[in-house]
């Protein structure tokens, strides 16, 4: 499965937050049981560098069990002590053997309000 891309822009007074995902199969119709799984989402200061923030499963992020949701969530205070304009990020969850999966990943831009 290839990770999506999807771009955030937030703004320096608003928070982040994703919506909610949903994780299926690629016909879209199961939902995933994401009971067993982690998951975490980094921000970096360019693709594939070192993050500056990673959170994870209950920081966070929640991770939705049998429904097979995610929802990613950031403070405006959070987003503003990131100090960065742009960047990147990737969302991953792993399964309970350790096998991971990259299901989003995009640029990130914060916008001065």
């Amino acid at each position: 499965m290839l990770a999506e891309r999807y771009d955030i822009q937030t703004y320096a007074q608003g928070s982040l937050n994703l919506g909610l995902i949903v994780y299926s199969d690629d016909a879209g119709t199961t939902l995933q049981n994401l009971t067993s799984y982690s998951a975490s989402f980094r921000i970096m200061p360019a693709p594939a560098s070192t993050p500056i923030v990673t959170l994870t499963s209950g920081s966070g992020i929640t991770l939705g069990g049998a429904a097979g949701t995610i929802q990613v969530q950031r403070t405006p205070g959070q987003i503003q002590a990131l100090g960065i304009d742009t960047g990147a990020y990737d969302l991953t969850i792993t399964d309970s053997t350790g096998t991971a999966t990259v299901l989003l990943q995009g640029s990130f831009t914060v916008v001065a309000t």
